[in-house]
């Protein structure tokens, strides 16, 4: 029986960010079964047809779809080195039955592939009758396209393969480049987070309430990401791809140390290492999953890609961004930190103009 999907306040991005125009979820939905609000989503169930493709937009996955789930696929395969998996409309026989090919993760069937199961996907000769089938056709695509770059990045090494019981939907290239049109894609679906980290945003400092604090969590398809390539040496990367959950960021100068990217960070990818001497702030590349909220709420946006076109996809050590040592304010005697060096805190000095202003 086919559910609508679930929902964790916690885990997305609007909950952590009020202001976050993350809109994923809803640009995959086809049948506008998604409403956005500033403390998450709403699945409308009268308008869901549980295709759970919403699920598999989610980099945080704060949306869930039942049977789609690495865990869930690797049990019903069992011990079988062969499973056909078929979507649900077209009521064909198979192993497994998912409510929409195209919800199936490329980070899932990659893992599916390193685990030497040979996959066979039924039923894509529907899409031309499906409701689905104007959103559902274009992600098995390109969830195929993101699958084959993941298989065939790092030590070369025989995974599985993937095949077509019939139908024309096939992997646009082993190394898919974002083209004019992918990149329209990944704007739309990332919305406010590109204009951000581009810098053609120019938004209004957001108050700290607009930041929700939770626990960070570590999503089920990033630690399958994680363990793809373990063994590989160094760096391995793929061309980047809006259903890949890995990005590398750099800080550039103008950090105003507010922290915000920190507490904003579903996940705890970026981490604050503090000490009585030195400010710094690293990210670790093995939690980032591209969910792009701590580059919204970056406020002099100097958070941004370090890469244009690639990511590293195999765990790496954690990477120090930003280092500034601390420093004691010659007026007040607190400590602080500030990029232009200076012996006075910016309290003191933010005083001290705010009564040359009124006094003259």
């Amino acid at each position: 029986m086919l559910v609508a999907p679930g929902f964790h306040a916690e885990r997305c991005v609007r909950y952590r960010y009020s202001y976050s125009a993350c809109s994923r979820c809803a640009d995959a939905c086809l049948h506008e079964a998604i409403r956005l609000f500033d403390a998450g989503v709403e699945v409308l169930g009268g308008r869901c047809k549980h295709c759970g493709l919403c699920a598999a937009a989610c980099q945080t996955e704060a949306l869930n779809q039942i049977g789609v789930s690495a865990d869930h696929l690797l049990k019903m395969a069992g011990e079988s080195k062969q499973m056909t998996i078929a979507c649900a409309p077209s009521e064909l026989a198979a192993t497994v039955v998912v409510p929409c090919l195209g919800a199936l993760h490329p980070v899932v069937l990659a893992e599916l592939s390193r685990q030497d199961i040979a996959l066979e996907l039924a039923g894509v000769e529907h899409c031309v009758e499906c409701s689905h089938a104007s959103r559902g056709k274009d992600m098995i695509r390109s969830n195929l396209a993101a699958r084959e770059m993941l298989c065939s990045a790092g030590v070369p090494a025989t995974w599985a393969a993937i095949t077509l019981r019939s139908g024309e939907v096939e992997a646009t290239g082993k190394h898919e480049k974002l083209d004019a049109t992918r990149r329209s894609l990944f704007h739309r679906i990332v919305g406010h987070g590109a204009d951000v980290v581009s810098g053609k945003l120019d938004a209004a400092p957001a108050p700290l309430k607009a930041i929700r604090a939770a626990a960070p969590f570590l999503p089920e398809r990033k630690a399958i990401l994680n363990k793809l390539h373990a063994t590989g040496e160094g760096a391995i990367t793929v061309f980047r791809h809006d259903a890949i959950p890995a990005e590398d960021w750099e800080v550039v100068r103008g950090c105003t140390y507010c922290e915000a990217c920190v507490r904003v960070c579903p996940t705890g990818a970026l981490q604050l290492l503090e000490s009585n001497t030195a400010w710094r702030l690293a990210v670790l590349n093995d939690r980032c999953v591209a969910c792009d909220v701590c580059a919204e709420v970056c406020q002099p946006k100097v958070l941004r890609r370090e890469h244009a076109e690639e990511v590293i996809i195999n765990k790496q050590k954690g990477r120090l961004m930003v280092a500034v040592a601390k420093q004691r304010c010659t007026q007040c005697d607190r400590v602080f930190v500030k990029e232009s060096g200076g012996d006075v805190c910016p309290v003191c000095s933010g005083d001290d103009d705010d009564f040359a202003s009124i006094f003259g």
